[in-house]
Parts: structure tokens; C-alpha cells; sequence
């Protein structure tokens, strides 16, 4: 299972920080929505190099020509680090997956085309977010109760040091036997 941060509700300022800091520390990715998604999303593209950028968009606002376009670009930028989740009508989402994946849509496509052969693109609905309460024995119970179930990508909130949920949980989201002795020991040298 990969570990993302949920980003929404935060400001534009707290978001772009806490996303250079998971990205710094190896987590899988950050989780962006509302009006400055995409903007926030550019953003951390141009000031992260690793971790991947999950953007919120909804089909029913803007045309599913200009969230294409918008999606390409910051794929470039990110050098194929997008994902996208979708809100609104399925017909409009179709349209979308189509464009992203290439196709002549009346008469028009991308161009460029998408850095990434395939966007990943999912319902909103499909995300598995989990707000963490930062008591490590409930937040390490609830990690592996979604990695058991088969989650394959969990977005958490976590209330204390991101240091601590990269060390203390989402190791033991990749490797269900992870050593807690190694990830105690980190924590205690402040590595």
C-alpha cells in the first residue's frame, strides 16, 4: 500500500510546505482540491521531484477540454507525476479519460499529448482517505487494517511531525513485517 498526505482544506502556503516536506521524506504522494488545485498542483511540480500529485477536479465546472489541456501541462511539468480524481457526470468523465488517453474527440485532441502513457484517473469516490489521530498504537492499528484489506493508496491526515507518521506508518503500509524496532530507533535519533 502507498501513503499519501491529504492536502485539502489546508492554505496554498501550509500546503506547498508540508508537500515539499513529503517529498523530502519519500512519501507516495499529496492529495490537492478546490478552485487553486491546479495551480497548487504547478506549484509543488516546480518545487518537488518525487513524490506524485494527486489533483481533485470536477468535470461539471470546467470543460473537460480545459481540464485536459490544464491536466497535460502540469503532467509535463511534473514529468508524469499527475493522478487525477474526478467528480461530476460520468458522460463528462468519459469524455476526459478519452482526451487524456489520446483520442480525436470531435474533431479535436491534446497536444500534446499527456507526458504519461496512461493518467491515472479515478472516480473522487475511489480515494481511501483516513484522518489519523496521532496516537501511534490507534494510527498503526488503522494502517494495517487498510494494507490488510488490500488498499492499495491510502491519503492520511496526520496531526504531529511528518517525519514521524513517514517513519512510523507509512513503512508499515509498504512492508506488512517492517521492523518497529528500526522505526522506534529512527525516531529516538532524530534521524
Amino acid at each position: 500500500m502507498r501513503i499519501g498526505l491529504d492536502l485539502r482544506g489546508m492554505t496554498f502556503e501550509s500546503a506547498l510546505g508540508l508537500g515539499a516536506e513529503a517529498d523530502r521524506l519519500g512519501l507516495w504522494a499529496v492529495l490537492v482540491d478546490g478552485t487553486d488545485a491546479l495551480v497548487l498542483a504547478a506549484s509543488l511540480a516546480a518545487t518537488t521531484e518525487q513524490i506524485h500529485l494527486a489533483v481533485v477536479v470536477d468535470v461539471d465546472t470546467e470543460h473537460p477540454f480545459t481540464l485536459g489541456e490544464e491536466i497535460v501541462v502540469l503532467d509535463h511539468l511534473s514529468s508524469r507525476r499527475v493522478l487525477v480524481a474526478t467528480s461530476g457526470s460520468s458522460d463528462r468523465v468519459a469524455l476526459l479519460r478519452r482526451l487524456l488517453g489520446g483520442e480525436v474527440v470531435d474533431g479535436a485532441t491534446l497536444t500534446p499529448p499527456p507526458a504519461q502513457s496512461v493518467v491515472p484517473l479515478w472516480a473522487q469516490a475511489e480515494l481511501r482517505v483516513r484522518i489519523l489521530s496521532g496516537d501511534l498504537a490507534a494510527d498503526r492499528s488503522s494502517i494495517d487494517a487498510e494494507r490488510d484489506a488490500g488498499t492499495t493508496h491510502l491519503f492520511i491526515t496526520w496531526p504531529g511531525p511528518l517525519e514521524v507518521a513517514a517513519r512510523q506508518l507509512a513503512t508499515r503500509a509498504a512492508v506488512a513485517d517492517f521492523p518497529q524496532l528500526v522505526a522506534d530507533l529512527a525516531d529516538r535519533l532524530g534521524a
